[in-house]
């Protein structure tokens, strides 16, 4: 069954505002292309992506145009970006989100290496509800003490037994399991059902909820979680700063090769 791309991009961004940036997180360009398209790059094949926007950005600058160019089969869903977090931007679109197709939430603020055809195969033959792909090891974004991430705590067999945002597991950083922010669930419904359950309860952070958060009450409720481990290469440009940072040891790493 055809799988359903999500990527939620209605932040206001004023993190990135505050230190000049005039374009939207999405738009800027890194590498000569808009942050998004690298986003999609992640995704071969996903020619139907459904991006929910915040309605001053389609408005007032060139983003609806920008993803059409990328994605002319894509949809729009423009919500009024309430700062509530991710969570809240999927369920304002979730009339846009068939509740019977596989669903894979995606953020739009990172890039990473991994083998996105093994990861479907797997999710369809495999009896997991929900999987949280994770990277570890040594990452130029995870030196600073105060960056910090979604964290899972998994079981010998690789199932998640806990995910805590903005946190670490391990002390030592680059060994613990971190998500990029992709998110799979098995259906639409499913990640509804959840998403609902989260902002019901009020468990939040700092007034925002967090796709990572769902799955906690997926585990709660006896359903099992993969953690995937095939991510090679991680870019974190979440703020400025991650921004900052990557196109420091970038340049690094080109006069090295040259």
């Amino acid at each position: 069954m055809k799988l359903q791309l999500v990527i939620p991009m209605s932040g206001q961004g004023s993190r990135f505002a505050r230190v000049g940036y005039t374009d939207p997180k999405p738009l800027i360009k890194i590498d000569d292309h808009p942050m998004i398209e690298w986003v999609l790059r992640m995704f071969p094949g996903e020619e139907e992506p459904l991006f929910i926007c915040r309605r001053e950005h389609i408005e007032n600058t060139a983003m609806a145009q920008i993803l059409t160019d990328l994605r002319p089969n894509g949809r729009i869903a423009v919500t009024e970006g309430a700062k509530l977090g991710p969570v809240a931007a999927l369920m304002a679109a979730a009339d846009e989100i068939d509740n019977d197709r596989p669903v894979l939430v995606s953020y739009c603020d990172y890039y990473m290496r991994w083998d996105y055809d093994a990861f479907k195969a797997a999710m369809a033959v495999d009896d997991y509800l929900g999987a949280v792909p994770c990277y570890k090891g040594f990452h130029p974004h995870l030196l600073p003490v105060k960056n910090l991430y979604a964290s899972c705590r998994v079981d010998a067999q690789g199932n998640l037994i806990e995910i805590r945002e903005k946190y670490s597991f391990e002390a030592d950083k680059t060994k613990a399991l971190h998500s990029p922010g992709i998110y799979y669930f098995h259906s639409g419904g499913l990640m509804k059902k959840y998403c609902t359950r989260l902002m019901d309860t009020g468990d939040s952070l700092n007034g925002e909820y967090y796709v990572s958060m769902v799955y906690n009450h997926l585990i709660r409720d006896g359903l099992r979680v993969a953690v995937p481990e095939g991510i090679s290469h991680f870019c974190q440009w979440g703020t400025p700063e991650d921004l900052d940072e990557y196109r420091y040891w970038t340049a690094i790493a080109r006069k090295r090769q040259s």
